[in-house]
């Protein structure tokens, strides 16, 4: 064999030894990038899981916050109602401190019944019989 069979035979082996280094090569970066996307791909689920728990949570947040809500207005238009309810009875009694003091400023007299609850209707209290 001549010396330029050798060459093209070196040549030859060469390339191929270039060829399979580059396919090994080209294997091993695929089968990494694989694995990269089975580890994002279970990451991804793990993630959309969470959230998906998360959502979950803030709905239920969000049905407490609304039932709160209703709550507190149903307080406060009880409140308001009390309110006014306790204006009208301090009005009450207002009116009815100053008929008792009006009372106590009326001069005794000799009366009878009939006069006493006469008198007592004139103030808005009638007798009972």
């Amino acid at each position: 064999m001549t010396r330029r069979v050798w060459v093209i035979a070196g040549c030859a082996a060469g390339l191929l030894l270039l060829i399979a280094i580059v396919s090994l090569w080209s294997n091993a970066d695929v089968n990494k990038s694989e694995r990269r996307a089975e580890t994002q791909k279970a990451a991804a689920e793990k993630a959309e899981d969470a959230a998906a728990e998360i959502e979950k949570i803030q709905n239920e947040q969000k049905a407490k916050i609304e039932y709160l809500e209703g709550e507190i207005e149903t307080l406060r238009n009880e409140a308001r109602r009390k309110d006014e309810d306790l204006k009208r009875l301090g009005a009450d009694v207002r009116v009815s401190r100053d008929r008792v003091e009006r009372a106590k400023r009326t001069r005794a007299i000799d009366a009878d019944a009939g006069e006493l609850c006469r008198r007592l209707e004139r103030l808005g209290h009638g007798c009972e019989k």
